[in-house]
């Protein structure tokens, strides 16, 4: 198997378990589980570990471990850019 396939099994394998965890934390918190939104959850985590797990391609470990916090840094993001307002200024009198 080769060293890239390896690494997106690691991550998908990582945001499973990510999967599983927050599934138990939310079974813990005797919420309602909305098994469609779930769906589309792992989906998404599935999705984003791949892609982690492929950045973090170093070391089968790493990649588990990108898998496992892909969907963190997608929000970790998400929130930095939702915070600040772009503002673009076109001035072309100066040219």
């Amino acid at each position: 198997m080769s060293e890239l396939t390896t690494a997106i099994l690691f991550g998908i394998l990582g945001g499973v378990a990510r999967f599983l965890v927050d599934l138990i934390k939310t079974y813990q918190l005797k919420k309602k589980i909305d098994f469609r939104r779930f769906g589309f959850y792992i989906i998404l985590l599935i999705s984003f570990g791949a892609f982690s797990g492929i950045i973090f391609g170093f070391a089968k470990q790493l990649s588990f471990l990108g898998g496992y916090a892909g969907m963190d840094l997608i929000d970790g993001y998400y929130k930095h850019f939702k915070r600040k307002k772009f503002k673009i200024r076109l001035d072309f009198t100066k040219y």
